[in-house]
């Protein structure tokens, strides 16, 4: 038995793939073992990428973070409705602080559903267009109930002029917003009840209620620029617009006739808006559209505006750059049900020389896999979209909630370099993940598939924040400041702009970003942090050789009082240099100590100031550990006195035991 027990060691050492940590069977070993697990985590989460600045405002980051966590953790903010905490979170001290955090660009925003409408009314308010705005809230608006308007005559029934009557933004702005009509119900909706808050926002309109007024042409421009500097207020610098087709504005003539305007006339006043807007916000990337169908429509409908939208697109392909679906998932139709018109739309964007991509909605359920087909008859389930929209090539995903079911599909999108849209205050309101703790974004991203954070419909929803993505994901998932820097690259990498404006757009994205990381590095410095008080509670290894330096981890509380510090380590009367890599982690490499096998106080200075540990480290003459190979980067040099047994000597050793057996 013994030697089929050896025979079968000897096979695994020889022919398995596996990659073998230390056995931890001293202490000492059991860190190496563990630091290697660490330094791939960190590693996943790009911590070894951050330069040394960018350490310390990590570390500052992760003060701020922890000082909110530990403030709300009885009533955590990404656990519970935003339509409660929505005030909570924009008040924070983390949330101004990622305010200020350069986010590249939003990709997944739906054009008119960007602006907070308190913003929006208030713009109208102060403008002549006051005078024309018309809200239909009498009890002939049946279908069209607290929708605004704007008329010069003819006014229809039910509707009233807004100034001087009695209703205040305010007022409106609870009617017409998904926050204001969810705290405004006698009875709760479930927090996962999907179809409940999709129904709540169509039946009342949350989506239309301002599609009217962004039809007139100064409204329309006054809301664009009023989008575009709310986005730079948060260090937002390139959003990818989801909007519908172009050729519903119009002017008022001098009789009060509404004029339209064409489709073409709309894009090149959309140019001059742009060239206007960038030559004055020199740090603003760009804003493209990504043009979508509703995805209940006919097969017919969605052929002509596909063919219609590849003919304007030839003409304007700075600004049109992609092709989307949306509506409810589980109410519409599939992608597949729309196949034929969409292979057209793919053939195209193969001859387009990159200037046109498919970029789906796809995934944006929490049913099971096979559980619900669409309610159109279409055969196949909500889940499938995501194989559809593979299979057309798609340059992003919308959601993709569902892929949290489909692990193994991981690497093929991975692999692909296809970037997933994670909106996680969208999901949470409208019902798909109650706990944001639980949003398969974090496994997403930790899994190496690329990820951006993006706002979806927050004007709708009942705010104009872009950052309150940023801060539920963060909370939520212990983000660090290298996740966020990987996601604002993301944002620009797997962005539709051609080629030379990413370029350019990295460029200013840079400069912005090293202008966060020099003002916050001495912000960082600059903290006193009087009030904490450093307790160092544990040690490991808690021994080792006394003729190798070996680093020892001190872990405990309170260590951000040594951000930005020289940190002196001493082992009795020995001092060697320390450093600070986790709030709770300070490493201390240990000093040679001249032959001399002793038990040594640990205690740190920092900066001046000594802090007893009252933890103790044993200097002793050898060790040893089981070694499998990958053991080179962490211990520099093999002493005589601390014995590695590595794969080789494992194996001359069974086989001398199998000869002795013998």
């Amino acid at each position: 038995m013994s030697l089929l027990l050896i025979l079968g060691l000897l096979f695994s050492i020889l022919f398995s793939n596996i990659i073998l940590l230390p056995l931890p069977f001293n202490q000492y070993a059991y860190m190496l073992a563990r630091e290697q697990i660490k330094q791939h985590d960190r590693a996943v989460q790009g911590q070894n990428n951050l330069t040394s600045e960018e350490k310390i405002v990590n570390l500052y980051f992760q003060v701020l973070r922890a000082n909110d966590f530990i403030s709300t953790k009885n009533y955590f903010y990404p656990s519970r409705p935003i339509e409660t905490e929505l005030e909570n979170i924009t008040n924070s001290r983390f949330y101004r602080f990622l305010t200020l955090l350069p986010k590249g660009g939003n990709l997944h925003l739906h054009e008119f559903q960007v602006l907070d409408r308190k913003i929006f009314l208030e713009s109208i308010k102060n403008s002549p267009e006051y005078d024309l705005l018309y809200i239909c809230d009498q009890n002939s608006c049946l279908t069209k109930k607290y929708y605004l308007n704007y008329f010069k005559n003819n006014i229809p029934p039910g509707w009233t002029k807004v100034k001087n009557s009695n209703w205040t933004i305010s007022e409106i702005v609870k009617k017409t917003t998904l926050i204001g009509m969810l705290n405004n119900l006698e009875k709760p909706l479930y927090a996962t009840d999907t179809e409940a808050r999709w129904n709540l926002a169509s039946q009342y309109g949350t989506f239309s209620f301002y599609a009217d007024l962004v039809k007139y042409n100064e409204t329309r421009f006054n809301y664009m620029k009023l989008v575009l500097d709310h986005a730079l207020k948060e260090n937002v610098q390139f959003l990818e617009f989801r909007r519908g087709f172009f050729g519903n504005l119009y002017y008022f003539d001098k009789n009060g006739l509404q004029i339209s305007i064409n489709a073409t006339d709309e894009l090149n006043s959309l140019l001059k808006f742009k060239k206007k807007y960038l030559s004055k916000n020199p740090n603003f990337i760009d804003f493209i559209f990504i043009i979508y169908s509703i995805r209940k429509s006919s097969k017919d409908k969605i052929k002509n505006q596909i063919n219609n939208l590849i003919n304007l697109q030839k003409s304007y392909p700075d600004l049109i750059r992609g092709y989307d679906m949306v509506g409810e998932e589980d109410q519409g139709h599939t992608l597949l049900f729309h196949s034929e018109n969409l292979i057209n739309a793919f053939n195209y964007s193969q001859i387009s020389n990159r200037s046109f991509n498919l970029l789906f909605h796809a995934g944006e359920t929490n049913w099971p896999e096979k559980h619900i087909p669409s309610n159109h008859g279409d055969g196949v389930s909500t889940f499938e979209n995501i194989y559809d929209a593979l299979v057309l090539r798609t340059h992003r995903i919308g959601h993709g909630l569902s892929l949290a079911k489909r692990p193994d599909m991981y690497k093929y999108i991975s692999e692909r370099k296809i970037a997933i849209e994670v909106c996680p205050a969208s999901n949470q309101i409208l019902g798909y993940i109650a706990d944001l703790r639980n949003h398969p974004g974090i496994v997403y991203h930790r899994s190496g598939i690329p990820i951006v954070l993006a706002g979806d419909d927050p004007g709708s929803f009942g705010y104009n924040q872009l950052t309150v993505d940023f801060y539920l994901a963060t909370m939520a998932w212990s983000l660090n400041l290298a996740d966020l820097k990987q996601f604002a690259w993301n944002s620009i990498e797997y962005s539709s702009l051609p080629s030379n404006r990413k370029n350019q757009g990295f460029q200013k994205w840079r400069n912005q970003w090293d202008l966060f990381i020099n003002s916050s590095y001495k912000l960082a410095c600059n903290q006193s942090f009087s009030n904490v008080i450093m307790n160092i509670s544990d040690i490991l290894p808690a021994y080792g050789p006394y003729d190798k330096s070996i680093n020892v981890t001190l872990f405990g509380s309170g260590f951000e009082i040594a951000i930005c510090k020289n940190i002196t380590c001493k082992f009795n009367e020995k001092e060697t240099k320390g450093m600070i890599v986790e709030l709770n982690e300070i490493i201390c490499p240990t000093p040679l100590n001249n032959n001399r096998l002793s038990t040594v106080s640990i205690s740190l200075i920092i900066d001046k100031k000594i802090i007893q540990s009252g933890l103790k480290f044993k200097f002793i003459s050898s060790l040893s550990v089981i070694d499998d190979g990958t053991l080179n980067t962490t211990t520099s040099s093999k002493s005589n006195k601390l014995i590695v047994i590595n794969k080789e000597t494992i194996i001359i050793l069974s086989i001398l035991i199998i000869i002795w057996t013998f």
